[in-house]
């Protein structure tokens, strides 16, 4: 059983269409780089992943996550939400409580599993905050656990959210673009933080990422999207200068291959004026 499977997946908005019959299946314990220009559908397609969004109502698109239906034909399944809490995510900008210590930041992630009063009561035990603290510890920041988490940096919030993640036992973790505020040391932090769980602990992990270095380095296989279809899908040692240069539109030399891959066509570049109605 693949721990992701979607079958003839459509999505369009305003009647632009955004993924066109995306089919892909990712196996349990990979850890696949999401790859394309801005524009091309990857942020789109991981939000199909949980949930967050939905394919065109009536489409005979299907998004199955470990062997259970996420939603049929533009609909969510019954066992969505039972589902979502098997699914751990990273965003961009981090989605902690600033206010909150890094600790209780962490413990946020066990709240789909603890009774609703404790969770309105912010009520942990404390095997619930040793566990928490092994998350950081995971992420090397149980140093930081009583400090706010508006006090740690951009890296360091990110592998808190990572954290989170592993607090909420997450079987699959679906980061969009974690590293795509950082600098380059927080990046490479970040990445093999993701790379070491995946690898020690057996999560699957499927990354988007703008910058293809960072996905040859950390990541064994690539899923590359082009204007809303599956362009290329196999090894990481397949992606070759040609087919990167096709894919974003630009040339592209080696010792260059993060920079220039992050450049956006001119025609997809609208896209991100508005990323309410173009999520991509």
């Amino acid at each position: 059983m693949p721990a992701i499977k979607i079958t003839a997946l459509r999505k369009s908005f305003n009647r632009v269409a955004v993924l066109k019959d995306v089919s892909i299946e990712v196996q349990k314990g990979e850890m696949v780089a999401l790859i394309g220009s801005s524009g091309s559908g990857k942020s789109t397609l991981m939000r199909h992943l949980s949930g967050l969004t939905f394919a065109n109502r009536n489409s005979p698109s299907t998004v199955e996550v470990l062997g259970r239906k996420v939603q049929q034909n533009g609909r969510p399944a019954k066992e969505l939400r039972a589902t979502r809490a098997r699914i751990g995510n990273v965003f961009q900008q981090f989605n902690l409580v600033n206010r909150l210590s890094v600790q209780t930041n962490v413990l946020i992630g066990a709240l789909s599993r603890i009774p609703t009063y404790r969770s309105l009561l912010g009520w942990f035990t404390d095997e619930e905050k040793l566990k928490a603290l092994e998350a950081l510890e995971s992420v090397g920041l149980r140093q930081h656990a009583l400090k706010r988490a508006s006090d740690l940096s951009g890296g360091q919030q990110q592998r808190v959210a990572i954290a989170r993640a592993l607090m909420q036992e997450a079987e699959i973790i679906l980061a969009d673009e974690p590293i795509a505020s950082l600098d380059p040391e927080s990046s490479r932090q970040v990445m093999e933080t993701l790379q070491r769980i995946n690898r020690e602990m057996g999560i699957t992990v499927v990354v988007t990422l703008h910058q293809v270095e960072y996905a040859q380095k950390y990541c064994s296989r690539a899923i590359a999207l082009k204007e809303g279809e599956i362009y290329f899908d196999g090894s990481i040692d397949g992606l070759e200068t040609s087919l990167l240069t096709d894919l974003y539109g630009t040339r592209i030399s080696e010792g260059t291959l993060g920079s220039q891959a992050h450049e956006v066509p001119a025609k997809h570049a609208h896209l991100d004026l508005n990323p309410e109605l173009n999520p991509v």
